[in-house]
C-alpha cells in the first residue's frame, strides 16, 4: 500500500524537474493572511510562481484478494499575472509542461504500489485540468489553475 506522502513526494519531484516551475510544496498551504499566503509562492526576485499538492478524493473497491484505491490529487498552480510580459503564456506554457509530465508517469519507485492511471482504461489520461482563470488574492491578481492527477493504487487484503 502506498502511503499519502509516498503519492506527493512523487508529484513533488517530477514537478520540480520542469524548468521554471517556481517553489512547490507536497502539501496545501493554509494561513489567514493573504500577503503571507502570496509570499509562500514567490522567489527571491519577488515573482509569484508556485505550486501545491493535496488529494482531494479515494474511491475504493474490492476486487477479490486486493482492494484497489483511486485518488484524485490535486495540484493547484499561481503565477502573478503581468500582462506587459505576457505571464498568461507563461502561465499556459507551464500547464502543459505538467500535462506532459504526468501524461505517461510512473513512479521513481515501482516498489511503491501506485499509479500513474486513471480506472481501468488505458485509453484514460491520468491528468486532467478543469479550472485555469485568474484569482484575486488580496490585491494580487494571479493566474491560477487546478490540475487532477488520477493515482491508483492496490493493497493486498
Amino acid at each position: 500500500m502506498a502511503d499519502y506522502t509516498d503519492i506527493t513526494a512523487d508529484i513533488k519531484a517530477k514537478l520540480e524537474e520542469i524548468p521554471g516551475i517556481g517553489r512547490v510544496y507536497d502539501y496545501e498551504r493554509q494561513v489567514v493572511d493573504l500577503g503571507k499566503f502570496i509570499g509562500m509562492f514567490q522567489d527571491n526576485a519577488g515573482k509569484i510562481c508556485g505550486w501545491e499538492i493535496t488529494r482531494a478524493q479515494v474511491t475504493e473497491k474490492w476486487l477479490t484478494s486486493v482492494y484497489e484505491a483511486q485518488n484524485r490529487m490535486v495540484v493547484r498552480g499561481y503565477m502573478g499575472l503581468q500582462d506587459a510580459v505576457k505571464s498568461s503564456v507563461a502561465f499556459q506554457t507551464l500547464v502543459n509542461a505538467v500535462r506532459a509530465k504526468f501524461r505517461a508517469a510512473q513512479p521513481a519507485d515501482p516498489n511503491q504500489g501506485f499509479i500513474y492511471q486513471d480506472g481501468d482504461s488505458p485509453d484514460h489520461s491520468p491528468v486532467q485540468v478543469p479550472v485555469i482563470g485568474d484569482r484575486m488574492y488580496g490585491s494580487v491578481l494571479c493566474h491560477y489553475v487546478e490540475i487532477h492527477i488520477a493515482v491508483k493504487e492496490r493493497t493486498v487484503a
